[in-house]
């Protein structure tokens, strides 16, 4: 009896662990990066995400909806609207958050080829 009342407390605060990711979070990744923002909103094991950030002042948008895993986001992106110059249209982004809930840490990966890494520092609710 006490292994499947543990068992059910681990699997609950799993679950609720996996809602930290809800909320407006500025994306940090980069200083060519500025005015960057994040939604992601998360029900039962998806997630979906909409992002604004200018580069070097010109505008990019994307959005995207993917799977939470534990700890873990992993979700496909679609650009709609381009830096000048770029040819990126879709991505995937894999984010791990941290401890605290505060802070996003992964990878993105593009459809040019593209790599590198992402950070997002919670912004909305306020951090713990």
């Amino acid at each position: 009896m006490k292994q499947v009342l543990s068992t059910l407390i681990i699997l609950l605060s799993l679950n609720t662990f996996a809602q930290d990711f809800n909320g407006v979070w500025a994306d940090s990744s980069s200083a060519s990066f500025t005015k960057a923002t994040a939604v992601f909103s998360v029900k039962n094991d998806s997630v979906f995400m909409t992002h604004y950030v200018e580069f070097n002042g010109h505008p990019f948008v994307e959005h995207g909806q993917g799977v939470v895993k534990g700890n873990k986001l992993q979700y496909t992106v679609h650009v709609t609207v381009q830096v000048p110059g770029w040819s990126t249209t879709q991505g995937e982004h894999n984010l791990e958050i941290s401890k605290d809930g505060n802070t996003l840490r992964g990878t993105y990966k593009d459809n040019s080829g593209n790599t590198g890494p992402l950070v997002f520092k919670r912004v909305y609710p306020e951090p713990k």
